[in-house]
Order: C-alpha cells, then structure tokens, then sequence
C-alpha cells in the first residue's frame, strides 16, 4: 500500500529576475497558500546581481554609505525579512523557495525538521558534483557545529540558508553558488565569512568544467523530493501577475 505523498508545485524562473520581483512573487504564492487557495509551492529563481541583508542587520554594520558603495557595483541592494546576514544573489547561482505549510497532514514537519531535510538535500545534492565525502552540513544531531549549509572540505561554503517562518509557512530559503562570479563577494563580508570561506561548486571540482544553474535543477529537484518525501509536479503556464513593484 502506497503512503499519499503531499503533491507541490514547481515554478521554475528560467531567464533571469530581479530579487523585487521575485519577492512580490514569492509574497503572491504565500498569500494565496494562507488563504486556502492552491497548493504549497518551490519557486526557483535565478537572480540579476544583489546584495541582501537579512534580520540580522544591526550585526553586520550596513551604512548607507556602504549601501550606495554597493549600488555604485551594478547590483541592487534589498533589505529582507529572513534570516541571516548580508550576502549576494547573481548569475550562476541556483536559489530556492520552498512556500510549505509545515503542519499539513501529509507534512507535519517541526521547525528544526525542516531546516535539517533542506540542509541535508543542499548537503546531497552538491556531494553528487564534487563527492559525498568532500561535503559536510553545518547542523549535526541537532547541534549547529557550522553555519547551516553545505560545506565544502568542512572549510568552504558553497551552499547557504536563510529562511522565514510565519503563519505556519515556510518563505526564504537556499542558494547554491554553481558558476557565480566570486569577485561580486569581495565587497562584502558575505554572511558574516572570511570570503576565502566562500566558494563555488565550479572553483571545486577538478575537471574544470562550469557547474551551471541548468545542470544543478534535477540533482536538488531529486534530493528535494527524496529527502521530504513529496512530489513535484512543474507548472509550465506560469501566472502573469499584475504586481507593483514600486
């Protein structure tokens, strides 16, 4: 007797967006979730170059000069209500909102659960590139002994977390940096790191070859999957949603 697992639906970003339109988005689906209308839903995105500072602001000294200096780049810069510290989103980097209602009957996962099995599929799916044994988690038995993601070598972060709970769902999420240009992670102390603590999957894999967004999709997809034990069904005819951006 197969178990009823929770169905979710995929809608997949493919050309690059900016984080404002991409938080308008994700704000839509939360929306239209706490509302009883339509299923729980992963969003992924890809995003034109920002800087993103989480709750965590006040920590990680972020003037309004150092605003500007960061504009002056090229990128956007936003303040968001997840967690964690200033860091960049950009090309060649894979990003991820799970949009869950945690307690669902075909769910019911605690706070902790959740962070643990999306750490663990970040965990997974970047161990597929480089090695199982080179990738380590941040979170062990339940203790924090690192910055929860994925770690390369116990050293180097290659995958992050920052996420939301509210009203019993789950916003926010992960980024995996595959291709993404380091250079943009030099302006900044990126989520509070040494930036020689941040990598890419590219800049660790020793064939040399370019990880791209395009290649990680299925790997997380199927991790995703496994690890939450739900299924994904991807929604082609994406919405065209009169959002104001302003």
């Amino acid at each position: 007797m197969h178990h009823q697992r929770l169905l979710i639906e995929l809608i997949q970003y493919k050309k690059l967006i900016s984080y404002a339109y991409g938080q308008s988005l994700q704000s839509h689906y939360i929306q239209r979730l706490a509302m009883g209308n339509g299923n729980p839903v992963l969003l992924l995105f890809e995003f034109q170059p920002v800087y993103t500072c989480g709750l965590r602001r006040s920590s990680s000294i972020v003037t309004s000069a150092d605003i500007e200096r960061l504009r002056s780049l090229g990128a956007h810069f936003h303040e968001t209500d997840r967690g964690g510290l200033l860091t960049f989103h950009g090309p060649g980097q894979f990003v991820a909102y799970p949009i869950l209602p945690l307690q669902h009957p075909l769910l019911r996962l605690t706070l902790r659960t959740y962070i643990s099995r999306l750490e663990q599929t970040l965990v997974d799916t970047c161990g597929e590139i480089v090695g199982q044994t080179r990738v380590y988690s941040g979170i062990k038995n339940g203790q924090t002994v690192n910055y929860a993601g994925a770690w390369i070598d116990n050293q180097r972060k290659v995958a992050f977390m920052g996420i939301r709970y509210s009203r019993g769902i789950t916003s926010h999420g992960i980024s995996i940096n595959c291709s993404v240009n380091m250079n943009w992670f030099d302006h900044i102390i990126p989520c509070g790191f040494d930036r020689r603590q941040i990598t890419s999957l590219t800049d660790e894999v020793s064939s040399k070859q370019t990880i791209t967004v395009k290649q990680i999709t299925p790997i997380f997809l199927n991790h995703f999957q496994r690890t939450f034990n739900v299924d994904l069904n991807e929604n082609d005819k994406q919405e065209n949603l009169n959002i104001d951006l302003l």
